[in-house]
């Protein structure tokens, strides 16, 4: 007899696994909706962030603290303009009382701990009021720009003790680990003011034919100025002014400008602004400066303004002495400011005409109104 399967019996048995085989696949595509992609393998559950009452939960919480106070900081050092520096310091505030909350209600911390979360909860919470305080500062235009105000934070009464829990938790004992956090505070620092040269030219972007114009400008107050000349809202030139000296900018071509001007204490040049006690004001119509021949030469315009720039933290109602001789006559190559230094040339040389029978219009058009207002620090050209 022989022991193979009779060759019928061996074709029921394929058909019957094919036909479970086909069950089993109609089952499965029954668990799975028309259309929708096939499931991907769970992972294994995300584990449960630590518990701040662990050495590890309570490092996370730490540099928590420490990248969103790193961030903060970094945004006041980079503030463009004075409305971006006092969003910037005000939202610092908010993330530094934000961090003493989390650290007083995040639940128990280490025992081992217990002293120096509670010092660092309370210089936090100084802290965040010493930066609104700060914020107040520049809305009256006493700090105007990042790198004063991050001066000035680093010497802030809640430093020193700020700095000391930092000592404190990052201290091997016996009983628990060093702790990293104060990586974000910035070391003191002492305020450093910078100063350009009297007359010095700040921008220079005069393009075309050079002009022969003049603008004399005395800064008879007590605060430096910068005086600019502007065309269509672009900045074509900028003078330094120092306190208490005149300084004449030369080679003005031809045409029509706006003038402006900004005061305070403390250049920023990357910037573009004082950065203590600042104003920005405006001349609110435009200045002239022109050039013709004459017999023997050239007439040419010499603008003269005076800035009162007031004492630090002064807002004066005039800026420019109304009184101030604000022009000369085209040709004319008098200086009325003593101390002030003509540039070789001022004038057409040899055979230059006298002064003409009436003042040139001073910046706002007219001889006995100098139109000046202030303005935001955005109104002022770049």
């Amino acid at each position: 007899m022989s022991g193979k399967a009779p060759h019928g019996a061996v074709l029921a048995r394929v058909a019957a696994l094919l036909t479970l085989l086909i069950s089993l696949l109609i089952s499965v595509a029954g668990c799975t909706s028309p259309g929708a992609a096939p499931s991907s393998v769970a992972g294994p559950p995300a584990s449960p962030a630590p518990s701040p009452a662990t050495p590890d939960g309570y490092q996370v919480m730490l540099n928590q603290t420490n990248a969103q106070l790193s961030a903060a900081l970094a945004a006041i050092g980079r503030a463009p303009t004075l409305a971006v520096l006092d969003q910037t310091v005000l939202s610092a505030a908010g993330v530094a009382s934000a961090a003493s909350e989390r650290l007083t209600s995040s639940g128990p911390v280490p025992a081992t701990v217990s002293g120096d979360n509670a010092a660092l909860a309370t210089g936090l919470r100084q802290f965040g009021r010493e930066l609104a305080y700060l914020s107040q500062q520049i809305d009256l235009h006493a700090i105007c720009a990042g790198p004063v105000a991050l001066t000035a934070i680093s010497t802030a009464p809640s430093m020193p003790g700020l700095r000391a829990v930092a000592t404190s938790l990052g201290t091997l004992r016996s009983d628990r680990p060093a702790f990293r956090w104060g990586g974000a505070l910035p070391a003191a620092a002492n305020s450093v003011e910078h100063r350009p040269r009297n007359g010095q030219v700040l921008v220079d972007r005069r393009a075309g034919p050079p002009g022969d114009g003049v603008l004399q400008v005395r800064d008879q107050g007590t605060k430096d100025g910068v005086v600019l000349l502007a065309k269509g809202g672009a900045l074509v030139v900028s003078m330094a002014v120092n306190a208490g000296q005149s300084a004449r900018l030369t080679g003005v071509p031809d045409g029509d400008y706006d003038l402006f001007y900004t005061t305070g204490r403390d250049w920023n040049g990357p910037l573009a602004t004082f950065s203590r006690h600042c104003e920005f004001h405006r001349f609110t119509t435009p200045t002239s400066f022109s050039t013709s021949a004459v017999p023997g030469g050239s007439a040419y315009t010499v603008q003269s303004i005076v800035l009162d720039t007031g004492t630090d933290g002064a807002n004066p109602d005039s800026p420019v002495d109304p009184s101030a001789e604000l022009g000369l006559a085209p040709g004319a190559a008098v200086d009325p400011m003593p101390g002030s230094n003509p540039a070789p040339g001022a004038g057409s040389g040899p055979g230059a005409p006298p002064p003409g029978p009436g003042p040139a219009a001073g910046p706002g058009g007219a001889t006995d109104d100098p139109g000046t207002a202030e303005v935001d620090q955005e109104a002022l050209p770049r």
